[in-house]
């Protein structure tokens, strides 16, 4: 620390990007404070899909022996029509492990993820403040003053993951960007106890053009319904429970089932003007939302932690210049961006295929439909290689997923042993690991960051040059 500081961090939201964000940093060493203005996590379930990308990032956390027990991997996604008919999709037998070393998707239920989350957080040191409010954040010349009731905390930095609504947002003058998708919905949870009551294993969008709807298989015997809201329609004459029951007659009957809520959510697209202002940078709901048709809003806010970790991590080592935390916005507004779109685009290919709209969308931004996720496109990285800016695969190494030969820094694949390493990064304590050529994609070389992101791909001894030269350059440790 440069500065007498009451921290290193602070943490603006326990939720559960909030939470994670304070394991990935406490992994790393940060002494983190977080204050959240609730006495307790929310009861009700929200979030409801876990990706493999971040199953990864909590193997990398010694956390999946948690995450394994509190989630079911689904099975598949499919967009049917009204008669409950398949149109298309994409299946995921039992068993399917992706690229990233887990199943691509998995079900859980958030308030038993939350409770995790601060039990966590908790145990590995973050000091956890509830009930306890912000009401002012003012940046000094080289700390934060997150004023609270009870006092003043100085931090090095700020994290806002304060959620939709955002108070630290709102202090900064921070505006939001408006995606062009507001529509509202009907948000039914029931679990079942029938548990042997045949359900979908897939995760639906029903293309109806009375109501759209969406089917989530959710942990256990969860499942979670959405109902297009229709003009004229009352939200709160919908949630009355024989008019829920009505709705979801097709899957399942109230004998087979208790309604645990329905409640009228508007489905919003939005991301932040900017996601830091000098030493407060916002992560999660704060930063951006999304219409739920991708089930990445939770996941979206956790790659902003992950992100944002190995990245003031170096910083505050001093093994990277400030200039480095410039790349947290310029890499994650747009990856933030394209989900954002992603989604919209389904929710609107749901209301083309139903006949409700003519929408400029096709079948490729379904499930299924080739639309490619989101790549990093600036930042630390260098070159146009098909693997740069998307993450390593991880298949398992001599019995071992592959990071645990990784190290939790940046690592050098080499698959040419003519192309040798430039020594810089020994310097900066990268691990050297000796693969095959097609781990990374049949090239020679490959430097893949801290967060499994591959930032240069390269095929002879120049090339390897200039692309340790760049990089160097983004981390602000002068040249090579």
């Amino acid at each position: 620390m440069e500065t007498n500081t009451d921290t290193d961090i602070c943490i603006v939201g326990c939720g559960p990007v909030g939470a994670f964000s304070s394991i990935a940093l406490r992994a790393r060493g940060f002494e983190v404070i977080v204050v959240e203005k609730q006495a307790d996590i929310y009861h009700l379930p929200r979030a409801i899909n876990l990706d493999d990308e971040l199953r990864r990032a909590f193997q990398n956390l010694d956390m999946e022996m948690h995450i394994a027990d509190m989630v079911t991997p689904l099975q598949g996604a499919e967009f049917l029509d009204a008669n409950l008919e398949r149109l298309f999709g994409i299946d995921m037998p039992p068993g399917f492990i992706g690229p990233n070393g887990h199943p691509p998707a998995s079900a859980f239920h958030q308030p038993d993820l939350d409770t995790l989350l601060r039990t966590v957080a908790r145990e590995r040191g973050a000091d956890i403040r509830l009930r306890t409010e912000v009401v002012g954040v003012t940046e000094q010349a080289d700390a934060v003053r997150v004023d609270t009731p009870g006092g003043a905390i100085t931090a090095r930095w700020v994290v806002a993951c304060d959620g939709a609504s955002s108070a630290v947002r709102r202090m900064l003058g921070v505006g939001i960007e408006d995606r062009g998708f507001d529509q509202d919905w009907l948000v039914v949870d029931i679990d079942l106890t029938q548990l042997d009551h045949p359900m979908p294993s897939c995760a639906q969008q029903v293309c109806d053009p009375d109501r759209p709807a969406t089917f989530v298989p959710g942990h256990a015997n969860h499942r979670r319904w959405e109902f297009q809201i229709q003009p004229g329609e009352d939200p709160r004459a919908m949630c009355a429970p024989d008019t829920v029951w009505s709705l979801v007659a097709p899957w399942i009957t109230p004998v087979q089932g208790n309604l645990i809520r329905a409640v009228v959510y508007r489905f919003h697209a939005m991301v932040a003007e900017t996601m830091r202002v000098g030493r407060v940078f916002l992560a999660g709901d704060a930063a951006h939302q999304m219409p739920p048709f991708l089930g990445q809003g939770l996941n979206t806010g956790f790659r902003d932690a992950v992100n944002l970790a190995w990245k003031m991590d170096l910083v505050a080592r001093r093994v990277a210049g400030d200039a480095l935390l410039d790349t947290y916005e310029m890499e994650r507004k747009p990856h933030a961006s394209g989900v954002v779109e992603h989604a919209v685009d389904v929710g609107r290919l749901i209301d083309t295929l139903a006949g409700r709209a003519d929408h400029d969308v096709d079948q490729s931004s379904g499930y299924g439909g080739g639309r490619p996720f989101p790549r990093l496109e600036q930042g630390v990285l260098w070159g146009g290689g098909d693997r740069v800016g998307r993450l390593q695969p991880q298949p398992t190494v001599d019995g071992v997923p592959l990071d645990a030969h990784l190290g939790d820094g940046f690592a050098v694949l080499v698959a040419d042993p003519s192309i040798e390493v430039p020594p810089a990064w020994t310097g900066l304590g990268a691990r050297v690991v000796s693969v095959e050529p097609e781990l990374i994609g049949g090239h020679g070389l490959a430097i893949v960051r801290p967060d499994r992101y591959v930032a240069a791909t390269v095929d002879d001894q120049a090339a390897a040059d200039r692309a340790t030269a760049s990089i160097l350059d983004a981390l602000a440790v002068g040249p090579a």
